[in-house]
């Protein structure tokens, strides 16, 4: 009774809290953040009760042997991928911005463009030259060989290229941390009789270890949701189980229960990702606005220029070569943007509306948690980031069992594709307005306030004028990541409505390679702009900074 009355009083503290929050807020505050929290959730929620509507008969799919494979075989390619784009990623990012490396800007910039590059698309390549009948088993056989010497498909081959395609995410988030590191702590290293492997070892790594472990864990979480490249490498995942239950099947029921387990694996991952940082702070304080120091290569100058140009070569220029070769010629690939036009339109402006909604409602949820602390900004937070969490066939499954049910004259429209790129890709616009929100004194707001200013003017004329580079970052982000999203189109796409990724994929599983190549070329030049436009961004910020 006790402990039932202490609970009662907790939960009725917290209504109150969130009462006076909400009473702080105003009315269109009130409105916005439920909607949010009502869009985000939902699909979720509705997800779990079907999983949870078959009772004991349904969850009898724990105890297949088979499932405990599956845990395994995905948990597995995850962690190998990542370890992948660790080696890939780490070293890259030190030596891009801590040496002397020549070219490093230009270096830079292209070892960020495997992201214009879905991980689909380079399974495609690779299956055309490391495939069975690939271009190095047939010249193998040719040369009197016995056999394939090499075969992409399987585990080790999802693996090597999840990790290749993604390792940017440590290379950007891990380079940017060596920017921003405070050149006092090396120098005192230095002073104490650290060379440059012993400075690394004992105070930058320890220093990376939030940003490593943050670019790990996106790494880790795309590898857990990918579908295009081990559908095509043939790899036996949650995802392409789910999809198989889903569109071969049609049992609902099996992949709600599936997607369940997903959803929990990706929170253990979440959680253990916190406890590993725990309670330490890892805050620089910068005496100065002084640069990174910059070490000499000398003699190792040549093999760290080649091992850059090694890791290019695997994820960019490789790639980009195979798909020239297989498009033919320029006038193949006239050919297919002219006949395949209505599916590049799809693509755009399906990925252009997500966009522009997902910076509004991005915009509305950081200000709201940058300017209200409490329960409401954590509320928006958590909500927000929900997407970003939750692979993209589990996503589709969730908004057909929910729309299918309540809304069914939004089921079959081009709407659903809207909004799953919408929820799926939400953190991103989030965050791009969170950086730029957290550099802008409020005090600007609050002078506004004083000369008269509501405050809609006061963040109509002050603020977002100042967050307007975040603002298109993230616009831009949502853009990329909905051009190149196929698991999430597949599920919900309405009849005869492709985009880009669907025709790659389809023209893969029906053996067209020239027009899997061509669309894929157009796919990436339209991706790979916005990608250039972003790091413009980065550095017209830095030059300001």
């Amino acid at each position: 009774m006790v402990s039932g009355s202490v609970r009662r009083g907790e939960l009725e503290g917290i209504g109150a809290l969130w009462r006076s929050q909400a009473a702080g807020l105003g009315a269109p505050a009130v409105v916005g953040t439920a909607l949010i929290v009502l869009l985000t959730a939902s699909p979720l929620v509705n997800l779990l009760i079907s999983a949870l509507a078959g009772g004991s008969k349904a969850f009898a799919i724990l105890a297949n042997r088979s499932m405990l494979s599956l845990i395994a075989q995905t948990m597995l390619l995850a962690t190998l991928a990542t370890l992948w784009a660790m080696i890939l990623g780490l070293p890259p990012a030190w030596i891009l911005t801590r040496t002397d490396l020549p070219g490093r800007r230009i270096l830079q910039t292209v070892g960020v463009l495997p992201l214009a590059i879905p991980p689909y698309i380079g399974a495609f390549t690779y299956i055309t030259l490391l495939g069975p009948v690939g271009w190095v088993n047939t010249t193998y056989r040719a040369m009197g060989g016995d056999g394939p010497i090499v075969n992409i498909y399987g585990l080790w081959g999802g693996a090597m290229v999840l990790g290749l395609f993604t390792y940017p995410y440590i290379l950007l988030i891990v380079g940017s941390a060596l920017k921003g590191s405070d050149p006092a702590l090396e120098e005192a290293a230095k002073a104490a009789g650290l060379g440059p492997v012993g400075i690394f070892l004992r105070v930058t790594f320890p220093l990376l270890r939030p940003s490593l472990l943050a670019g790990a864990l996106l790494v880790f979480l795309y590898a857990l949701s990918d579908f295009g490249a081990v559908s095509l490498l043939r790899v036996n995942t949650f995802t392409t189980e789910i999809f198989h239950q889903l569109n071969t099947r049609f049992d609902q029921r099996s992949a709600a229960i599936l997607s369940a387990i997903l959803i929990l694996l990706t929170a253990a991952v979440l959680i253990a990702q916190r406890k590993s940082l725990g309670r330490r702070s890892f805050v620089q304080r910068r005496s100065g606005a002084r640069p990174a120091t910059i070490y000499p290569l000398g003699r190792w100058k040549v093999p760290a220029l080649c091992c850059s140009y090694l890791v290019l070569s695997g994820s960019v220029f490789l790639p980009v070569a195979l798909l020239l070769y297989q498009t033919g010629s320029p006038l193949s690939l006239l050919y297919t943007l002219i006949a395949g036009h209505r599916y590049l339109w799809n693509s755009l402006w399906t990925a252009a509306v997500a966009a522009t909604a997902a910076s509004g409602l991005g915009l509305f949820a950081a200000y709201l948690a940058q300017r209200r602390k409490g329960s409401v900004g954590l509320l928006l937070t958590s909500t927000t980031q929900l997407g970003y969490a939750v692979p993209g066939t589990v996503l589709g499954l969730s908004l057909i069992l929910l729309y299918n049910a309540y809304l069914p004259w939004i089921y079959g429209t081009a709407a659903m594709v809207i909004l799953g790129y919408l929820l799926r890709f939400l953190p991103q616009a989030v965050q791009g307005s969170t950086a730029a929100l957290v550099q802008v004194n409020p005090n600007l707001e609050e002078a506004a306030r004083c000369l008269g200013r509501s405050a809609w003017q006061a963040l109509r004329e002050v603020t977002v004028p100042l967050i307007r580079p975040g603002i298109a970052a993230g616009w831009m982000l949502v853009f990329i990541s909905s051009m190149k999203e196929l698991a999430a189109t597949l599920l919900l796409r309405p009849a005869g409505f492709d985009t880009l990724p669907v025709r790659i994929w389809i023209a893969s599983i029906e053996v067209d390679y020239a027009g899997a190549a061509a669309t894929s070329l157009i796919l990436i030049t339209i991706t790979a702009l916005p990608l250039f436009l972003i790091g413009r961004l980065d550095a017209t910020a830095s030059q300001l900074n």
